[in-house]
């Protein structure tokens, strides 16, 4: 073969390498993954001995080796580090310059890794004039790379728009997931009760819709309880409405301790209103929560002046949820319930009859 010939040849296989790197980087954008494959293709087209490509952290004032292949022992590997400015790797990346030793022997900032490393050729990967990454080879031939310098430069520059590429499709995605959870934030403050801080009607029509649609779809049972404060319009005229407002903050709390660790949902329904959604529990279960809940209050015994028994109490209405049922109807039998329980004589429970 003639030197004109080889040359021509060398033309082509750089040639069709940067193509390759080209193809490489439209498969995706996962950075460690593409400069894995970059560096093989590299070091099966022209059969080097070691080729590496690291990352510059400049937080820490370090390279990172985040691909290598190597038919030599050597201590790179994925994750390595070592300080910018230490060896022609961290020269490179500080200076932004390329590399092209033939004899590595007469570099006085050479750290050898291979033992026995005669040839390393080092391009800075930039962009915008900062330095991104390091393409890295080394043989223990002298002038192994020897007319390879333009071909590693161009592939460099192919890589650093790839970097750039998928930094900002990092950014992207990270502005997105900050987006989303504002977006799931400000649904969650809308759906939250300003006074109480448990979920307030708009979460509750929500909830129970989606109750009533999981249970139509599991055949499991669905349990609605609806609490009322007993007098408390007497409470504030006697008490103040800070005061009126502090008390439901307390029934709140005390409501939400006997549901914790619990699949219920405590929502404040309106004014003095509370309501809880008992998914799978069956009429006679929510019953028995309802009892919970009444004597839960009752034990706290918060003064209240205007009450015949002298401090607050609750009464609450218990439906069974039937198949077909609408929120609106469900809400509808829970609330006569709870009417009941106050004609009844309040600080009670009334809940729907069995069928027989």
């Amino acid at each position: 073969m003639t030197k004109g010939e080889d040359t021509r040849g060398q033309a082509i296989k750089q040639l069709a390498m940067v193509n390759r790197v080209a193809r490489i980087a439209l498969q995706d954008l996962s950075v460690r993954p593409m400069l894995q494959r970059i560096v093989d293709a590299l070091a099966e087209e022209f059969d080097w001995e070691f080729v590496a490509c690291a990352r510059i952290d400049a937080a820490r004032g370090e390279f990172v080796c985040e691909a290598v292949r190597s038919d030599l022992r050597s201590e790179i590997r994925v994750g390595y580090r070592r300080a910018l400015g230490s060896g022609v790797v961290g020269e490179c990346a500080v200076t932004g310059r390329t590399f092209d030793i033939e004899d590595a022997r007469t570099h006085a900032n050479m750290v050898d890794t291979l033992g026995g490393t005669l040839s390393e050729l080092c391009v800075p990967v930039v962009h915008n004039g900062e330095v991104l990454a390091v393409l890295n080879a080394e043989s223990r031939r002298l002038a192994a790379f020897r007319g390879q310098r333009v071909l590693l430069e161009t592939v460099a520059d192919q890589v650093a728009g790839i970097l750039r590429a998928a930094a900002l499709l990092e950014e992207l995605q990270q502005a997105n997931q900050t987006l989303r959870a504002a977006n799931l934030n400000l649904e969650g403050e809308t759906q939250r009760d300003e006074l109480t801080g448990i979920a307030n009607r708009r979460g509750f029509d929500r909830r129970l819709g989606a109750a009533l649609a999981e249970g139509l779809q599991s055949g499991q049972p669905l349990a609605l309880l609806l609490v009322d404060v007993d007098y408390f319009k007497a409470y504030n005229d006697s008490l103040g409405h800070p005061a009126g407002d502090a008390c439901l903050g307390t029934i709140a709390g005390l409501l939400a301790e006997v549901v914790q660790d619990s699949l219920v949902t405590l929502a404040r329904y309106g004014g003095e209103e509370f309501a809880l959604i008992a998914p799978g529990a069956s009429l006679t279960a929510a019953t028995d929560l309802a009892g919970r809940l009444r004597r839960k209050v009752e034990a706290r015994a918060i003064p209240h002046p205007a009450s015949p028994l002298g401090w607050v109490t609750v009464s609450i209405g218990v439906a069974l949820a039937s198949p077909g049922d609408t929120g609106p109807q469900l809400v509808q039998r829970a609330d006569t319930l709870l009417y009941e329980a106050k004609r009844g004589g309040r600080n009670r429970v009334a809940c729907e009859r069995l069928s027989s």
